[in-house]
């Protein structure tokens, strides 16, 4: 057996359903729906097409679904809307529109797990207090800091997960760095902002740095006191971008134009230079 799965804590929660359904000893990829055709791409060479393959919390698309084709039997369980219209008769995809796939994963394999509820809260923004905060933090200090290494932590995380309080698992020392870092990213930010006010109000955010949008969204709210319709964040080194609402606005407009996929209220997109994204932006919406 092969899991892969995000690399947030969505993921991660349903990494730890499988192993408590499945036991450990199987092989586990980390990846994203902007990364899961060249995942799939290396699984397939080094692993043998007798395996079934679970994959979590990654978003459809028409090619990986062909991909993935190349394993025995296939199980793609997921929360994001929909993006293929054909399957074939290895892949089997169970999509609800649930806050979390690990609520999705909990129905599907029928498994207990405790953590449902802040899962359910981080992943759909709407988190409710400290520990929920510290362990976004800590998950996202993870893979900002350790960007070569995150996945053993992550798996062991996962494994934590099933007998351990998420108060025993939160290293607060690298939250604590992360937040600094965190400060410094914001003392910078308004003068990579770019605001669009036409039919819609627009945030375009250039980022350097490798941290998740939500960050982002919170600094708008809160420090600048804002509420855009879209708020579009581009990471310059990896060239892909997020989208986001501050009011409830469907991303699928701005995200079709760039072939991107995710959530009605978020999703991620790759693009080749930042004039095509603001050209696009300036003339199709």
């Amino acid at each position: 057996m092969i899991a892969i799965t995000h690399w947030d804590i969505d993921g991660i929660a349903c990494l730890s359903i499988l192993y408590k359904k499945f036991g450990d000893k199987f092989k586990v990829y980390f990846s994203s729906p902007r990364l899961i055709n060249n995942t799939l791409i290396k699984v397939i060479e080094n692993n043998d097409k007798e395996e079934e393959l679970y994959i979590t919390d990654i978003a459809t698309n028409q090619e990986a679904i062909y991909l993935s084709s190349y394993f025995r039997k296939v199980y793609w369980i997921d929360h994001h809307e929909k993006n293929f219209n054909e399957l074939t008769s290895r892949v089997h995809v169970y999509i609800k529109n649930y806050k979390s796939a690990a609520r999705v994963l909990s129905e599907y394999l029928n498994v207990e797990f405790k953590y449902l509820d802040i899962v359910d809260d981080i992943d759909s923004g709407e988190i409710k207090n400290d520990i929920e905060r510290d362990f976004v933090d800590y998950v996202v200090s993870i893979r900002y800091f350790y960007p070569k290494s995150y996945d053993l932590y992550f798996i062991s995380i996962a494994k934590n997960l099933l007998n351990k309080d998420i108060k025993e698992i939160i290293d607060h020392d690298i939250i604590k760095r992360f937040r600094k870092e965190l400060n410094e990213i914001y003392r910078n930010l308004d003068k990579n902002i770019t605001v669009i006010d036409k039919k819609y109000k627009i945030y375009i955010i250039k980022l350097d740095k490798n941290i998740p949008s939500n960050y982002i969204l919170e600094y708008i709210k809160e420090k600048i006191r804002d509420n855009p319709d879209f708020v579009i964040t581009l990471y310059e080194k990896s060239k892909r971008g997020e989208i986001r609402t501050l009011n409830n606005k469907e991303v699928d407009e701005i995200a079709k134009l760039f072939n991107g996929s995710g959530h009605k209220y978020a999703a991620g997109f790759a693009f080749n230079n930042e004039r095509e994204v603001y050209e696009k932006i300036l003339n199709n919406i």
